[in-house]
């Protein structure tokens, strides 16, 4: 049985998966120093030879463990900057897991000490698309639903800011009650629509 199984080679999908699988387990678990192709070949049941074939490093193991598969969501248009930043956070709440928080340290310590594991990430970054934040801020923008002195570029980076604290500090992912929260709360008061709103519900203001 374990023979059979070292035999099936790279090029087979399912095995690919396993290995990517296993790579992302492994850095979940023991962090990106101590990650190594010894602890992912034996998870696998595969030689050390056979993945260096694949990936000359663990960095590149690791960037195709982490990207590959890994499906880039549509870029929510609710025609509402508030709705927007509703939909991406909770995209961003259904996708993390029990193994989120491992990756995100493992890739701040791997890339911190290791040039090639933050070139490979900026790169493949790059080639994946735009940033989603960006995106719906933008459109904001063009919409004119940015209140008068917000700042696009700090709106932007607001909620990766939020789920990363709560990720990395609090040691938890946030869930759908704070993405609302921070939606109602938070990015509400910054757009137009909210003094558009109490404008309107003002007695004696224009229709």
């Amino acid at each position: 049985m374990t023979g059979s199984r070292k035999k099936v080679p790279l090029s087979d999908p399912d095995r690919y998966r396993e290995v990517l699988s296993a790579a992302r387990s492994v850095l979940a678990e023991v962090g990106y120093e101590r990650f190594n192709m010894d602890l992912v070949a034996r998870r696998v049941q595969a030689s050390k030879a056979t993945l260096y074939q694949r990936w000359p490093s663990k960095a590149a193991l690791i960037i195709d463990a982490i990207h590959t598969y890994r499906a880039r969501p549509e870029c929510p248009d609710t025609g509402s900057l508030v709705e927007d930043f509703r939909v991406l956070g909770r995209m961003a709440v259904a996708q993390s897991n029990a193994d989120t928080r491992g990756l995100v340290i493992g890739l701040l310590e791997g890339s911190r000490r290791d040039e090639e594991l933050a070139r490979l990430y900026l790169e493949r970054m790059q080639q994946s698309g735009p940033d989603l934040a960006d995106l719906v801020v933008r459109r904001a923008e063009a919409r004119g639903e940015l209140a008068p002195g917000v700042d696009p570029e700090m709106l932007r980076d607001l909620v990766g800011a939020l789920y990363l604290f709560q990720l990395l500090v609090r040691g938890v992912p946030p869930d759908d009650a704070l993405i609302d929260r921070v939606a109602d709360g938070l990015i509400a008061p910054l757009s137009t629509e909210r003094a558009i709103s109490a404008a309107q519900q003002t007695p004696g203001a224009a229709p």
